[in-house]
């Protein structure tokens, strides 16, 4: 999941972006108004997590401008605690309202909630610069699709469950191959070395007599 943080307080910026890149999300920054809604209109994000007092523009009037080409669930983040303010924020085109201090918890919780509701149920892992959609088994970068062939991507969700483990072939084979299907080694060396081709050569070790495993 990508995540755009708009906040100008530095510090507080970098405490909320080491937290949610722990967590596994992928995150990129903004902090004034107008860059803010220039890196919307540019790149596709899952979640923006929007300051209200903001150089340039204030985080209303970036929710507001967004609002005019782009979907994407806005959290607010502000020190503004009135009900007018809290109603402004809604109105202005915001999906949640969290006031300072708050959290970094709370934070989760809620960027969690927002996802489930959105998003669906997907289940989404982090591969290095990559994520893996365990429900839909897709692959994306950079919020974009990367293709795969069928095997390919029942194989890497075979690999992600059983991640930092020795794997046999036929655990394998088992695991991507219907029951009515004819199993090919040679097939799987080459599923294997196109999974490497896309995630780095040393994402899956080779281990003579023993199978494979996944290190990501």
């Amino acid at each position: 999941m990508n995540i755009l943080i708009v906040e100008d307080d530095y510090d507080l910026h970098d405490t909320i972006k080491d937290f949610l890149e722990l967590q596994g999300f992928k995150c990129d920054s903004a902090f004034d108004g107008k860059s803010a809604v220039e890196k919307i209109y540019e790149k596709d994000f899952d979640v923006v997590i929007l300051d209200v007092k903001l150089p340039e523009m204030n985080g209303f009037e970036v929710a507001k401008r967004v609002r005019e080409f782009s979907k994407v669930p806005i959290i607010f983040l502000t020190s503004l605690d009135g009900e007018k303010d809290v109603e402004k924020g809604f109105l202005s085109g915001g999906d949640d309202y969290i006031r300072k201090p708050f959290s970094l918890k709370e934070l989760k919780l809620r960027i969690d909630a927002i996802i489930k509701r959105v998003y669906g149920d997907s289940e989404r892992v982090k591969i290095r610069d990559f994520e893996f959609d365990l429900k839909n088994m897709t692959l994306y970068k950079d919020g974009k699709e990367v293709h795969l062939k069928p095997k390919h991507a029942k194989l890497l969700k075979f690999f992600i469950k059983n991640k930092n483990q020795v794997v046999s072939k036929d655990e394998i084979f088992n695991a991507i191959y219907d029951y009515d299907e004819e199993v090919n080694e040679n097939s799987l060396r080459v599923f294997i070395k196109d999974l490497r081709n896309i995630l780095g050569k040393d994402s899956i070790e080779t281990l003579k007599d023993r199978g494979y495993r996944f290190v990501g």
